[in-house]
């Protein structure tokens, strides 16, 4: 099969190379990048990088059998996994090649060695192009598929930056791959998608493409167009319901006369894979990096690239840890550990926008993951069981190529501010409703609590990402009945809202959730206070008769896994029967500690004072599962409560989490239960007193009667008196 279509090929190619090659003189011709200033500081670590990578990627280079000077890298095929890992490497190869210095030990090859190689896979990826001659080794050639227009332009551009050392019939097919793709998006409207799924991140690397094409082939008749759909895909890609309305200016046009779409949320928050997803939200960086391809050109940046960047940024930024990570408050489903996004962003958004915040976040992102590199000799970044996407290192490498790009094009200003000043402009306590959480960001800790697409709290001492892990069950956790699933919580009521009307005055979140098939009822409280202390008050009630067998809530997951010298592959935990070291990483079998305490310390990083069952429990796993390692504690556990009638409060729970406190610390916590679902709490100079239900309510609590709205809570800071 795959050499008949190679000979039909052969003879459409002997067909038309010959007529096309004329065309590099005409719509084809392509101009050199230009305007590539001298290295800087941080262009040379991001070469480093990528000339180590070199060396890792051309130990998967393989000859490709169906095309004389044709390689590809790792897999040969037609979907994801094989043409955008290809055409990252092809991106890597070519850009240090831009580069005046060449470190041959480094890259483990000449320079005309590595020349050769991205030539080679530049040729694969053009020839096995729909537009193009051959199919790839799955019998199948790529293109015209929902992503491949950002393969093309990763492809695209890294042809271009080589261009002169391309042979002409590569030349002809590079230039059919990019303007075929192009062509597609000529009449075809944006997508439009806000919830669950959006579609602006697929707008904006489609719009990739768009924008690549006039400025590699700027006399192709089509430039012109190209570049008013370059805008309208930008433009779409970030867009808000408001923006139907927006008489604003950009690039000629009235926004609303743009825009067609809605694709994030009024707060500029952003949903997909059925969460609030920062990774996603970052990618406003597909639109930022149009601009190298502008500027390699010497053209106009369109203004549609930045529309509504500030104000992604700053969410981004309010969720990025001073380590260069971000807060998944609503979750992660990819790896975890993700500090090349937060570089990414503050790199693109430093030099393109002068924003000294974004410096900083670019340089936290880079110094982690320097450290994690410098734990292979190799060049790679991550282990194998830390990454769940077959081709993290090819990310990190198009990421690096992008980043030594901006920087040899734009320089390294503004200067970063410090770390403790990036915090300090992040302080505060945010309320997002469209996205539907909040948050509490002070010196000592990050708190959040999330009701959409589940429900689930997050405590993070000291902007700590590699303690804290974002278990999707964090707080809310696990309750077991007989015969029904554990369901994912679902938000029934709610009230949220802030503690005061002083500067950074902490939340209070109060509902009631349906859990495990609408059979047991969870109300609960989450109080971040100004000072530090996160109170997580919680009671579940059956709403039918039921067989509870296990309930293992007041929930925090904890990374400990082996990544010195970010996680050391052990904590230490302190409980009223003394201390333990649960290992990370090892062969031992999986253990399950439980404890009659009231009170533990995990790691010297989080304090716990619990006034419920009496008992916590620590499962203490050794293996990686979703590319981490988290080991769930529960502060609320009860094993076998057995049989419950319909409308029994079975469990109460409040819980007292002091994060940076030393395992010598034991806060005070007491809880007087005024009638069912209304609480006294008093803590370290406070008086709390929470109201769970859908009821106005009143007694006596602390001295005088109270009478609480429903749903609210009353907090009383007595040291302030």
């Amino acid at each position: 099969m795959l050499a008949a279509a190679t000979l039909s090929a052969a003879v459409t190619r002997t067909e038309v190379l010959p007529a096309e090659r004329a065309k590099l003189s005409t719509i084809y011709l392509v101009a050199p990048p230009s305007h590539l200033g001298p290295e800087t500081a941080l262009s040379k670590t991001y070469l480093r990088l990528l000339t180590r990578y070199v060396q890792l990627a051309r130990t998967n280079l393989h000859d490709w059998p169906a095309e004389p000077g044709a390689k590809f890298h790792k897999t040969d095929g037609s979907q994801e996994h094989a043409v955008r890992q290809n055409a990252s490497v092809a991106l890597d190869f070519a850009t240090v090649l831009t580069a005046d210095t060449f470190d041959e030990s480094a890259a483990g090859a000449t320079r005309e060695q590595v020349r050769a190689d991205a030539v080679a896979l530049i040729r694969y990826l053009a020839v096995t192009h729909n537009a193009n001659f051959l199919p790839t080794g799955d019998g199948k050639s790529w293109g015209d598929h929902w992503q491949s227009a950002f393969w093309a332009a990763v492809a695209g551009q890294a042809a271009w930056l080589i261009w002169p050392d391309l042979p002409d019939d590569t030349k002809v097919m590079v230039a059919r791959m990019v303007i075929h793709e192009a062509d597609r998006y000529n009449q075809r409207p944006p997508d439009n998608g806000e919830n669950h799924d959006t579609k602006a991140e697929e707008n904006a690397w489609n719009s990739e493409v768009i924008a690549l094409a006039p400025c590699m082939f700027p006399q192709h008749p089509n430039a012109p167009l190209w570049r008013e759909r370059a805008i309208v895909y930008m433009i779409n890609s970030f867009s808000t319901a408001a923006d139907s309305t927006n008489e604003t200016i950009v690039d000629g046009r009235r926004v609303k006369d743009w825009v067609t779409t809605t694709n994030i949320h009024s707060d500029f928050t952003l949903e997909n894979h059925n969460r609030v997803h920062p990774d996603y939200l970052s990618t406003f960086t597909l639109n930022l990096r149009n601009a190298l391809y502008y500027q390699m050109a010497g053209q106009p940046v369109p203004q549609a690239m930045f529309h509504h960047v500030n104000d992604c940024v700053a969410v981004i930024e309010h969720l990025t840890a001073t380590n260069g990570s971000f807060f998944y408050v609503n979750g992660q489903d990819w790896w975890p550990h993700r500090h090349e996004l937060p570089m990414l962003v503050g790199g693109l958004v430093s030099v393109l926008l002068h924003d000294g915040k974004a410096a900083a976040m670019e340089n936290a992102g880079l110094q982690s993951l320097l450290k994690l590199h410098c734990r292979f000799t190799d060049g790679r970044c991550f282990a194998a069981q830390e990454v769940n996407y077959p081709n993290v290192e090819e990310e990190l490498m198009a990421r690096y190529a992008e980043l030594y790009l901006a920087h040899r094009l734009y320089g390294d200003f503004p200067k970063p501010v410090s770390l403790p000043d990036f915090q300090t402009a992040q302080l505060g306590t945010r309320i997002f409703e469209a996205g539907g959480f909040v948050t509490h960001r002070t010196r000592d800790k990050f708190a959040s609590f999330t009701w959409v697409n589940g429900a689930m709290g997050l405590v993070f001492p000291s902007d700590d990402t590699w303690f804290t892990a974002p278990c999707e069950r964090s707080l809310t956790g696990r309750i077991t009945v007989q015969g029904t699933k554990d369901t994912v919580p679902k938000l029934e009521k709610k009230n949220v809202f802030l503690l005061s009307k002083q500067e950074n005055p902490g939340f209070a979140f109060i509902g009631t959730f349906s859990r495990c098939e609408g059979k047991i009822e969870q109300r609960l409280a989450m109080i971040s206070l100004p000072d530090g202390p996160v109170i997580y008050l919680e009671e579940l009630q059956a709403r039918v008769a039921v067989n509870v067998e296990e309930i293992a809530t007041a929930t925090v997951a904890i990374f400990n896994e082996d990544a010195k010298p970010l996680n050391m592959n052990e904590r230490h935990i302190w409980t009223d029967d003394g201390e333990i070291v649960a290992h990370g990483a090892t062969d031992q079998p999986k253990k399950t500690h439980i404890w009659k305490t009231h009170a533990a310390n995990l790691d010297h990083q989080l304090g716990v004072t619990a006034q419920a069952s009496g008992q916590m429990r620590l499962v203490e796993t050794h293996t990686y599962e979703r590319a981490r390692l988290q080991q769930e504690f529960s502060a609320n556990y009860q094993s076998k409560p057995g049989a419950k009638k319909s409308g029994e409060i079975f469990s109460t729970a409040a819980i007292l989490f002091q994060p940076n406190a030393p395992h010598t610390e034991h806060p005070p916590l007491k809880l007087q239960k005024l009638s069912d679902g209304f609480f006294a709490l008093s803590l370290n100079g406070w008086q709390v007193t929470v109201n769970l239900t859908d009821l106005t309510v009143s007694a006596n609590a602390f001295g005088h009667k109270q009478q609480l709205a429903p749903l609210a809570a009353t907090v009383q800071n007595l040291r302030s008196k």
